[in-house]
Formats: structure tokens, C-alpha cells, sequence
């Protein structure tokens, strides 16, 4: 149990801390909003399938010339510039929906971490209400036991009386006892 519940406060603490290095990198100001994100995200599908129809058509526009190979070439390295650029605006959205979502998910976990350490610690104040109740309880038949034992002192005194008056009796009546033990039974006899 110790060790949960330092594991727990380690983690909060992690989170804390995390939530205030993800605040400084993604400040209120730097963070898209969802239609903005969902704009950026449509703008860079819209740009690569329009870079692709673009090579796409200079591909086939290459076979109408005598240098297939020659204009292959070139649309291909024109290809690659527009990618290489278009691949580092990619990038760019990625690694700031990747950070947002790094810092959604802390934000999520720090909460769940919350609501679990307010309900261990209501439960830690329901057990330790328990036990006082149950010590108390304790305590109150304790006290009840001992005064009952005063009461029940009389009652008690007489049964030992009573038990040793059985027994003296007991032991008179056997040493009043004058009949001698009866004769043995006699042994059978075999017949032969």
C-alpha cells in the first residue's frame, strides 16, 4: 500500500510537472484550434494530391516528347523539391498534433490520477471512521464485561460453593460406605 501510494504521488508530481513543460512549450496562443487543425490537415492532403496529379500529368505529357527519359527526369527532381517541401510543413503538423495529443493525454491522466486519490482517500477515511467505531464498540463491552463481573461475582461465589459442598458430599458418601466390596464372580469351569 506504501508503495501505491508513493507511485502515485510520483506520477501526480511527474504529471504536474510535464503539464507545466507541455504549458511552456504549447502556450495558449500556439495551440490551433480544432477547425484550424482540421483546415491545415485538409490544406496539406489538398496540396499533395494536387503535387501528384501534377506529376501525374507531366508523366504522360513526357511521352508526347522525343526525350521520354530526359522529361522523366526532370518531372520526377521537380517532384521531389515540391515533396521535400511539402514533407517539412508535414512534419510541422505532425510533431504539433503529436505534442497537443502528449498533452491531452497528461491532462486526462493527471485527472484520472486526481479523482483516484480523492476516492482512496475517501475510502481511507470511511476505514479509519470504522475502525474508531469499532474500537469504541470494543471499549463500551469491555466496560459492560466488567461491571457485569461485579454483578456476576455473587453468582460465581456461590457455584464454587456449591462445587465444593458437591464434592465433600461426594467424598462422605464414600467413606461411609461399609459394605465391603462384593465377592469376585466365580472362574467358569471347563467341562471336559
Amino acid at each position: 500500500m506504501k508503495h501505491y501510494k508513493f507511485f502515485a504521488t510520483f506520477l501526480l508530481m511527474l504529471c504536474v510537472v510535464c503539464n507545466t513543460a507541455f504549458a511552456q512549450i504549447l502556450s495558449a496562443s500556439e495551440i490551433p484550434s480544432d477547425e484550424e487543425r482540421l483546415a491545415e490537415s485538409t490544406r496539406l492532403e489538398k496540396k499533395r494530391e494536387e503535387m501528384d496529379a501534377t506529376y501525374q500529368k507531366a508523366m504522360r505529357d513526357c511521352y508526347q516528347r522525343f526525350d521520354v527519359v530526359g522529361c522523366q527526369l526532370k518531372a520526377r527532381d521537380k517532384r521531389l523539391e515540391v515533396l521535400a517541401v511539402l514533407r517539412k510543413e508535414e512534419n510541422k503538423f505532425n510533431a504539433l498534433e503529436r505534442q497537443i495529443k502528449a498533452f491531452e493525454s497528461i491532462q486526462r491522466t493527471a485527472e484520472k490520477t486526481s479523482d483516484a486519490q480523492q476516492q482512496e482517500a475517501a475510502t481511507q477515511r470511511q476505514e479509519a471512521v470504522q475502525a474508531a467505531k469499532d474500537r469504541q464498540e470494543r471499549t463500551e463491552q469491555k466496560k459492560q464485561d466488567y461491571d457485569n463481573q461485579g454483578k456476576n461475582r455473587a453468582n460465581y461465589d456461590a457455584k464454587q460453593r456449591e462445587a465444593a459442598e458437591h464434592r465433600a458430599d461426594t467424598e462422605k458418601r464414600l467413606q461411609e460406605r461399609t459394605n465391603a466390596p462384593a465377592d469376585p464372580l466365580p472362574s467358569p469351569v471347563r467341562v471336559k
